[in-house]
């Protein structure tokens, strides 16, 4: 119970304090509300289509059918027509070259004069991509559909060209090329309409809840970097303890050095769990992210997180001597667990070096792992224990070497 004052009297203090408040709670969630809808568009069913301008300047059937197939992905929203300044206008490509060279967007395809006929007769033709250099990730993404789709026509066109061939050497030339071409152009579209290859994706493990959600990525990986700001709160406590010399009249009550110790941890160990409860509250109740089907899961979790946390605070305070030394080096750690270990971005996007060295060197890549289990695929305790067996262990050692090599004076 000895440790209980101690605990009390620092929670006082820490909750009378507005700016640790405003980076405990309001920073982090702000931070996480615009990650989530910023990443919106990667996670949601049926994404949201990327905004491109069109310009057809064959206007054959092969364009007008090509324009049709890449509407029909939803993938993209073409942009063939402008309102401005006016009735609406075809798009030019003068006008789609000055949208992008304004930043409004990033990329405008364009469909050469003279297209549809040189697919019509086998010849080399192209299809133009207008892109800003400086943002590849869209434009990669419109290349891909495009490629796709160039790659359907260039069968196409093969077919045709082939066809022709074989059928004036087989005729000594006396067939009618134009009606040949035309004949398998044809034929080829309506095999290609309902090609006999496709691609089939299938879920190698079944997501809990109703939808995608961006806010299961964002709300966790954010409230997991928040949490180890616990460290800089708790590192500076200890701090402030040794410099006003707090510890040296404590030490001179009927009071264990263990007890003193377990008192300046605890009121860290429980904000953040009421700060985890907090993020997880906001993101169901105010952005509809669904909890999986273990709350306890969740706690267990939250739990693991503020005691590596907070072991990790005592750490930092047996390390440094200063508050200067114990800010800039937290703050380091801090960002760098966090950008390694999936704080701010999914682990699978990175290469696979990276994330084994995540798992080594950083508190986030367990506990996400662990509420990734959790949130998205609905699993249980069980399955989580490994995870939260990690930090637990990870807590544990880091007490054990801040205790050690903690001193009072």
């Amino acid at each position: 119970m000895r440790s209980w004052y101690i605990a009390w009297k620092d929670l006082k203090i820490l909750f009378k304090d507005r700016g640790a408040i405003i980076m405990l709670f309001l920073v982090p969630l702000v931070v996480m509300t615009i990650a989530g809808f910023a990443l919106s568009g990667q996670y949601r069913s049926g994404p949201r289509g990327i905004r491109v301008p069109f310009v057809d300047l064959d206007r054959s059937d092969i364009s007008r059918q090509l324009e049709a197939g890449l509407t029909e992905t939803r993938a993209l929203i073409l942009e063939d027509s402008l309102t401005e300044g006016g009735p609406a206008r075809e798009m030019t490509e003068k006008e789609a070259r000055q949208i992008i060279e304004i930043g409004e967007r990033s990329a405008a395809i364009v469909i050469p004069e003279g297209f549809g006929k040189k697919v019509q007769t086998g010849q080399s033709t192209e299809l133009i991509i207008l892109r800003d250099p400086g943002s590849q990730v869209t434009q990669n993404v419109v290349r891909g559909i495009l490629e796709g789709f160039a790659s359907k026509i260039s069968s196409a066109s093969i077919a045709v060209q082939v066809a022709t061939e074989e059928v004036m050497k087989a005729t000594n030339g006396r067939a009618s090329p134009g009606k040949i071409a035309m004949s398998a152009l044809e034929r080829a579209r309506g095999l290609l309409t309902e090609a006999p290859v496709s691609v089939r994706s299938e879920d190698v493990q079944k997501v809990a809840g109703s939808e995608i959600d961006p806010f299961k990525q964002t709300v966790p990986g954010f409230a997991v970097m928040f949490a180890l700001f616990i460290m800089l709160s708790g590192g500076n406590s200890f701090l402030d303890e040794k410099r006003l010399g707090t510890y040296r009249r404590l030490l001179t009550a009927p009071i264990r050095r263990s007890e003193i110790l377990a008192g300046k941890l605890v009121p860290y160990f429980i904000t953040v769990i009421v700060q985890m409860v907090f993020f997880f509250a906001v993101g169901h109740f105010v952005f509809h992210m669904e909890l999986g089907n273990s709350i306890a899961g969740l706690l267990i979790m939250s739990t693991a997180v503020a005691l590596a946390g907070t072991s990790m605070g005592i750490l930092m305070a047996s390390i440094v001597k200063t508050e200067a030394q114990l800010s800039s080096i937290s703050v380091l750690i801090i960002l760098a667990m966090s950008s390694l270990g999936g704080s701010w971005w999914p682990l699978d996007i990175v290469p696979g070096f990276m994330r084994t060295l995540a798992h080594v060197v950083t508190i986030n890549a367990w506990a996400l792992d662990g509420f990734k289990d959790l949130l998205w695929y609905g699993k249980g305790v069980v399955d989580i224990l490994p995870e939260a067996g990690v930090l637990v262990a990870i807590a544990a050692a880091a007490l054990g070497i801040g205790v050690w090599r903690f001193r009072f004076d």
